[in-house]
């Protein structure tokens, strides 16, 4: 999980015509955040002037831009260029994403997202003559097969408003580890979140709602990571904290295997308002 506090994007247009898309990252200041956009963009314009380059230039020219956003040759994971609202530990950290809302990014808990479980063609035919299997029932039966199988772990569900969304403790659990694919394998998991825990190197899991269900349009896109610091960003999120009174993100189904003993649950639970079953989710 790599979330530099301190960053600035913007769109250049290069001699050639050419829309650049800058950025320039920083673990220590928002001047050398800035001193890094200008340098990414004396590299490209540097290479563009080059109407042939060989291969080993290329290499040069790429491992230089990783280098000003301090990413080993190695690193697989991507930055997440989002304003941190809150650093909670080493392997845990509250950041406000582009639609402005509140999302907990972890390395030490996991969160699978569930848009939709699948039903069998037993499960469909059975509820042709009997009492219908729902998709949550099938989820739950998956999860309690999985904590029975392994007691490492730990599993709690939650209702999100399109689907559910798990949390998961247990040995081997990183988010690009065999064991993980397994999980989002059998849990049939959303695709996109799959692929993005593992190039995020992280999980993620949305703590406020979604700015349309509290009926407002969705945060100015930050292009700096003081964005919230503006006065535009100050009245959006007034606005947006107001209408989100009385909603919840997720909405606690039930508990299997081991107990899941972390302060991040209670935060998470608090902030979703999982444990208040009247609300509506949003």
């Amino acid at each position: 999980m790599k979330i530099p506090p301190y960053w600035i994007m913007e769109k250049r247009r290069g001699s050639d015509g050419t829309m650049w898309k800058l950025r320039g990252i920083s673990y220590r200041s928002m001047e050398e955040a800035r001193e890094r956009l200008e340098e990414r963009a004396r590299l490209l314009a540097d290479f563009a002037r080059h109407r042939r380059v060989s291969e080993d230039e290329v290499d040069e020219h790429r491992a230089s831009l990783r280098a000003l956003d301090e990413l080993q040759e190695e690193d697989y994971s991507v930055l997440l260029l989002e304003p941190v609202i809150e650093t909670l530990d080493g392997s845990n950290v509250i950041t406000r994403n582009r639609y402005g809302v509140q999302v907990l990014n972890s390395t030490s808990l996991c969160f699978v997202d569930v848009d939709a479980f699948p039903l069998s063609l037993g499960d469909t035919l059975r509820g042709l003559f009997g009492r219908k299997v729902t998709p949550e029932e099938k989820l739950l039966q998956r999860l309690r097969e999985l904590c029975e199988a392994d007691e490492s772990l730990g599993a709690r569900l939650y209702r999100t408003h399109h689907g559910w969304r798990v949390m998961l403790v247990g040995a081997g659990i990183t988010p690009d580890s065999d064991r993980m694919h397994d999980l989002f394998k059998a849990l049939h998991a959303d695709a996109l979140y799959e692929s993005l825990c593992e190039r995020q190197q992280c999980w993620r899991a949305r703590l406020t709602p979604k700015p349309y269900r509290v009926g407002i349009t969705r945060f100015p896109r930050p292009m700096d990571s003081e964005a919230t610091d503006s006065e535009e960003a100050r009245i959006w999120l007034q606005k947006y904290e107001s209408l989100c009174q009385g909603k919840a993100v997720c909405r606690l189904v039930d508990c299997m295997g081991r107990a899941i003993q972390s302060p991040l649950v209670e935060l998470h639970d608090r902030m979703t308002q999982a444990t208040k079953q009247d609300l509506p989710l949003a």
